[in-house]
């Protein structure tokens, strides 16, 4: 017999196990109801073997860690890994629900949009940028997405959303971070095979065009359904744009969001500078920065990130001293 609902995330050693840990600790202490829902956790590569030291303490918080190599045509291109493992899990997973989730994500309170109204097939967020999506036939971009529309067999093109930051109208373009599927409706199973004929075609990965998976989905989508719902704007929230926001999608503590999304644990190449998630949590502009939520998740980074060197100790004590904070987060 099916169960409701069931998560499903990518983990591998190094940033992304520490991203892992930290995703499911908050989804462990936040999400109400959800607390105590399964969570599967794949290693879908050879490479960068998650710890042994990871795996304990994701067994210790209930979730199911395997290794299942599945990535074995694109290793070199990480993002291959989720429309592969979604594809796995639909096939193999009995659940009427399915949601990915990026390692990447902290909860702060239940998801309840995530089990879905009978009436939509899939849960999702706009992208934030637009950066390869196309505002429609005069857009260099448009192209790609015409080509895209042909392989994934999409048969209405004409379906717009608008990015959650820089607001911007293009063709349906979601973020996969956070994504609810209907099992039964075999989404998971097609992004694979639109991304693996878009890769098989020759396309070459470059910095320019990283997300094509994200494309590939969202092609995939339209393809598939239209019946779909897009999740309030405290869902997949972009806290590294927080300040670019306006005002529709900004919020103003953790109480108002349910998952936020950020590489909290990735270093900077320059040691002087200050340290990437201080900075993001310090300049959000009119956030309750004093709250158990906040307090908590900054409390956790400082735990398990490097310590701050002399450099950047004297640069965080001057970069948030009261008006170069405020000049900070004017910033746009």
């Amino acid at each position: 017999m099916a169960i409701p609902i069931a998560f499903i995330m990518c983990t591998e050693g190094g940033q992304l196990e520490r991203e892992s840990l930290l995703m499911v600790e908050s989804f462990r202490k936040y999400t109400g109801s959800y607390q105590n829902a399964p969570i599967y956790s794949f290693q879908v590569r050879e490479r960068n073997d998650v710890s042994p030291e990871t795996i304990d303490r994701l067994k210790a918080m209930n979730v199911e860690h395997q290794k299942v190599v599945l990535n074995t045509k694109y290793p070199n291109y990480p993002l291959a890994n989720k429309p592969l493992l979604c594809a796995y899990v639909e096939q193999t997973i009995d659940a009427e629900l399915l949601v990915f989730l990026d390692s990447d994500l902290v909860f702060f309170s239940e998801p309840t949009e995530f089990l879905l109204p009978p009436e939509y097939d899939v849960g999702i967020r706009p992208e934030h940028h637009q950066m390869i999506g196309s505002a429609g036939s005069s857009d260099p971009n448009d192209e790609y997405w015409i080509r895209l529309y042909s392989i994934a067999g999409v048969k209405d093109i004409d379906r717009f959303v608008t990015t959650t930051v820089d607001q911007k109208k293009i063709r349906a373009f979601w973020n996969s971070g956070v994504v609810v599927v209907r099992r039964n409706k075999g989404i998971f199973t097609a992004w694979q095979q639109t991304i693996e004929q878009l890769l098989e075609e020759g396309t070459s990965i470059t910095t320019e065009n990283w997300y094509y998976e994200q494309s590939a989905l969202s092609a995939t989508i339209c393809a598939i359904t239209d019946r779909i719902w897009h999740f309030s704007p405290g869902y997949n929230y972009p806290i590294h744009s927080h300040n670019q926001l306006i005002n529709t999608e900004r919020r103003q503590n953790f109480d108002e969001i349910v998952c936020i999304h950020d590489h909290f644990f990735r270093s900077r190449p320059e040691a002087y500078r200050e340290r990437t998630w201080v900075k993001t949590l310090k300049i959000m502009k009119d956030f309750d920065l004093r709250s158990d939520k906040y307090l908590w998740l900054y409390s956790y980074l400082q735990e398990h990130n490097p310590k701050q060197n002399p450099a950047q100790s004297f640069l965080e004590t001057i970069l948030f001293l009261p008006m170069i904070k405020y000049f900070l987060t004017q910033k746009k």
